[in-house]
């Protein structure tokens, strides 16, 4: 109870007095959505476009909140001011990011005017964008009771399985190899289709077919991409697990996130027990084989042995990530596995979880946190020193931290 107490008092007191202000200034109250390309360390806009993937990612956040505060647990935010935000955001994203076809812009300006991506020379240049448009809209639907346009993530969600389905999307920045399936897909549709089925909930309507679509893709990441205690971030056709790159490398922190989207999922529609034993070592493995012994903190990938990532390489992009950033600290993983392992520390009673987390909140807030002008510098050396680059999207993101913070509210 008392451990209970400090982690929901420690999580609830960041949201409203460090996070949720940091990211309120950043909101376009003029045009919608959120401002967020700004550098790592917080304090300079780079540019006034915006990414549909970010604007989907605050209005789930914003949404987040704004239930909380109805439910009377986050008391020292304005209900008034997360309502006008959520809907400048959610106004945002219908009227520009979404097109006639149900298919997303990648890439915005400040307006809403639809820029081409110009490394694929197309406006739907990510499933991804479509995905987190999807869980905003959802969210912003299920908070504020609102049943105008559900017609919109529906569509949205019909769409998205579709392309997918028909192989016709893609997945920038981060392209899928030739030759190669991605974990990135059936884990984004596993927290896609939750967040769609608790919508539909909302509403009275039926879920059937969208249970059955999120126990597929669980079923697929956790009997066709797991291996040895290890989920893979890509799979060949030749199945050359021994000998390549793309094949032994883990993203530790991409297995923590997706242990809890699971988890959560058979929670409510399948049989978590099942799969808790399978899940929990998942866990475990990916803090032990991600965890740097000498500065501490978790990689951003490492061999499927330990350490750097190994094997032969092949001329993908993604192959020059892995050995460009292995080391790199970055603010996600770190995040991730602060609710996760609470939250299996919860379900199992296993102390080891426990220490686990006791061990990383240790390395998270003496490392990340931007005490000069709050939020986090999100990007760091393997030193732990942070780092003006790029990870993913020219943005500061504004979703994990507080994602992972709400969830760990939620949890006590």
């Amino acid at each position: 109870m008392i451990l209970d107490q400090r982690y929901f008092e420690k999580y609830k007191t960041l949201i409203e007095d460090d996070f949720y202000p940091y990211w309120s200034a950043k909101t376009d109250s003029s045009f919608g959505g959120i401002s967020n390309c700004i550098n790592n360390y917080g304090d300079i806009k780079i540019s006034d476009d915006k990414f549909t993937w970010s604007q989907g990612r605050w209005l789930w956040i914003l949404g987040k909140l704004y239930s909380l505060i109805e439910k009377g647990v986050i008391k020292n935010i304005s209900k008034e001011q997360v309502k006008n935000e959520m809907i400048g955001t959610y106004d945002f994203i219908v009227n520009n990011c979404i097109g006639k076809d149900y298919i997303c812009t990648y890439l915005l300006d400040k307006v809403g005017n639809k820029q081409v991506d110009l490394k694929t020379n197309r406006y739907d240049a990510s499933i991804f964008a479509d995905c987190f448009a999807l869980i905003g809209l959802a969210q912003y639907h299920k908070s504020l009771h609102d049943p105008r346009k559900l017609d919109i993530p529906i569509s949205l969600y019909k769409s998205i399985l579709k392309r997918i389905k028909n192989n016709d999307f893609l997945t920038e920045p981060y392209p899928i190899p030739k030759g190669y399936r991605v974990h990135s897909i059936p884990m984004i549709l596993v927290n896609t289709i939750y967040e769609t089925i608790k919508m539909k909930e909302a509403f009275g309507m039926d879920t059937c077919s969208e249970i059955a679509d999120g126990l597929r893709m669980v079923n697929t990441i956790l009997d066709e991409f797991t291996h040895n205690g290890y989920i893979r971030e890509h799979i060949s056709i030749d199945q050359n697990y021994q000998d390549l790159l793309l094949d032994r490398h883990v993203n530790p922190g991409h297995t923590l996130e997706d242990t809890w989207f699971i988890s959560e999922f058979l929670e409510s529609y399948g049989s978590l027990e099942v799969r808790l034993e399978q899940l929990s070592s998942l866990v475990l493995n990916a803090v032990e084989i991600g965890w740097d012994k000498e500065f501490g903190g978790l990689f951003r990938f490492v061999d499927r042995d330990g350490g750097k990532p190994k094997g032969k390489s092949g001329a993908s992009d993604f192959e020059l990530l892995i050995n460009n950033t292995w080391d790199m600290k970055l603010w996600w993983p770190h995040s991730e596995a602060l609710y996760t392992l609470l939250y299996f520390y919860k379900k199992t009673g296993n102390s080891e979880f426990l220490k686990q987390y006791e061990l990383i909140e240790e390395y998270v807030f003496k490392t990340f946190p931007n005490k000069e002008i709050g939020e986090w510098i999100q990007i760091r050396r393997r030193d732990g020193f942070p780092q003006e680059t790029l990870v993913a999207l020219p943005v500061k993101d504004p979703f994990h931290i507080l994602r992972n913070f709400i969830k760990i509210v939620e949890l006590y």
